[in-house]
């Protein structure tokens, strides 16, 4: 499940910034590489959430930094 959660997460990060699937990893920071702004963090919680369908907490940005941290949390709510 892991690994579709990751894959889907590509395309959706993909359509909000221009970066190469290449270049996205477990460990690929959203700010730090990504260079996402606060409205292009927004947007891609707006698409999280109707890829995933799972809500991100507002602060989610702030608490979690990676894309490996987002898998988890998707992973973790829709095991719920």
């Amino acid at each position: 499940m892991i690994r579709i959660i990751f894959s889907r997460l590509q395309r959706v990060i993909k359509e909000t910034v221009d970066v190469s699937k290449a270049d996205l990893t477990f460990y690929t920071h959203f700010k730090d590489d990504l260079d996402m702004s606060k409205d292009d963090l927004k947007l891609f919680a707006r698409k999280i959430t109707d890829e995933f369908n799972v809500d991100i907490p507002k602060n989610f940005f702030k608490e979690f930094e990676t894309i490996g941290e987002l898998v988890g949390f998707i992973e973790a709510e829709k095991g719920r």
